[in-house]
């Protein structure tokens, strides 16, 4: 019984390492949800944001999938196990306006969690408008109640 316990628990944690889903999940950002703060894209430029970015393999998507962005680790540049670039791109219709949003990011992941940052632009008919977002890795439901509050906050007179 002795010999078997050691055994057991090697077969288990091999299992749990070698799973379908921890090995599918890739570096930063993929798998992981970012409270992130905009700036440039409401009515007053200088006044922040807040939203919750989740990304897949080639999709950023805020929670509620309103918005997505395809995005792709960029081919030059800086690529370390602790920072990496990539690039974000889109298309949305919104009442037959077409918008197209791209630009790039960066991926610090330095410590337990990591940051990201991105720099992009709007284009809309003859209006561009640069925009960017910065942030921090956390669970999607603890980016909800961060972006709730300060949603609060920023209401308060």
């Amino acid at each position: 019984m002795k010999r078997s316990t050691p055994i057991l628990l090697l077969t288990l944690i091999t299992g749990l390492l070698m799973s379908p889903s921890l090995m599918a999940k890739g570096p930063p950002p993929e798998g992981r949800t970012y409270i992130v703060f905009v700036m440039g894209l409401g009515d007053d430029p200088l006044s922040p944001e807040g939203d919750c970015l989740t990304f897949d393999a080639t999709r950023a998507c805020t929670l509620d999938s309103g918005t997505c962005l395809d995005w792709r680790r960029t081919e030059g540049g800086l690529q370390t196990p602790n920072e990496s670039g990539f690039s974000l791109a889109t298309e949305i219709e919104d009442d037959g306006l077409t918008i197209v949003m791209e630009g790039q990011g960066r991926i610090d992941s330095r410590g337990p969690k990591s940051s990201i940052s991105a720099a992009l632009h709007a284009t809309a008919l003859d209006v561009q408008l640069n925009f960017a977002f910065t942030g921090r890795q956390t669970s999607k439901n603890k980016c909800r109640r961060l972006v709730e509050g300060f949603q609060e906050r920023m209401n308060t007179p």
